[in-house]
């Protein structure tokens, strides 16, 4: 929401002073100067939850990575550029030159650029945005210690529910199908998209950045655009308490499905 201040001010400061070049109007003048200090202090706001977003939001070693720290970079050379702009005015009783113009047309066309990644950010990676889908619920979390913990109780997750648990940097996602529960990277394959945002419908997860589909149980491809399987972990269940192995690219067992009774 903060992105809209720096954004409508900057670009309203440009309307102003280039209305107010061709009437010699210093009001205008004046109010592209406030709109610039007003644009400045609104993304230093904007920046600090940005900043919370890549560091906490954004999957590691992932496209969307790379996308934000682009996206950041930009956004704190139009910052440190629009300070310039004000300095060199000075204040608003002073008519902008040139280059003060010149200056923040430049800024503008960055800050352009710099809102299309962040959109992409948004809308083509789903950074920052609460996605349900049909009985899935609000994504669980858990944060463990180590792999000894266990990840959460069997009957926590329904069929096509998904658990993402944080093991140190490991990402793991755990979640259940019809044929009980499987434990798998977060990390997709293709752009390293967060599985954990994906639909689980039967025992195939999607991506929800690009819309590669994996085999829970296996980790191989269903769907491209991936080419490589996704990691798999071994998953066992002790009184009811679901534990995940460390890493391991052998095939999932399945687990949390009621043992056949002997005839």
């Amino acid at each position: 929401m903060l992105v809209s201040f720096p954004i409508g001010l900057w670009v309203t400061a440009l309307i102003f002073n280039l209305i107010a070049l061709g009437q010699d109007n210093g009001s205008l003048f004046a109010a592209g100067f406030y709109c610039v200090i007003a644009g400045c202090v609104g993304a230093v706001l904007a920046a600090v939850a940005g900043t919370i977003d890549f560091v906490s939001v954004v999957p590691p070693q992932s496209s969307a990575k790379n996308r934000g720290l682009l996206h950041g970079s930009l956004n704190t050379l139009v910052l440190l550029l629009f300070i310039y702009i004000a300095y060199r005015q000075g204040s608003p009783a002073v008519r902008p030159d040139g280059l003060t113009i010149g200056l923040m047309v430049i800024g503008v066309i960055v800050l352009g650029i710099s809102g299309w990644l962040g959109g992409t950010l948004v809308y083509r990676n789903q950074i920052g945005i609460d996605r349900r889908y049909a009985a899935a619920g609000k994504l669980k979390e858990r944060t463990l210690t180590g792999w000894e913990r266990p990840v959460c109780n069997q009957s926590e997750l329904a069929d096509g529910q998904v658990l993402l648990a944080q093991v140190g940097t490991d990402r793991i996602v755990v979640g259940r199908c019809s044929e009980g529960l499987f434990a798998f990277s977060d990390h997709c394959t293709h752009r390293g998209g967060p599985l954990s945002d994906g639909a689980l419908v039967e025992c195939t997860v999607q991506c929800p950045w690009h819309g590669s589909q994996f085999d829970i149980r296996t980790g191989r491809v269903v769907a491209g655009p991936a080419e490589e399987k996704i990691l798999v972990h071994e998953v066992e269940v002790r009184k009811g308490e679901v534990y995940v192995k460390p890493k391991s690219t052998q095939k999932s067992q399945p687990a949390g499905k009621e043992p056949k009774k002997a005839a």
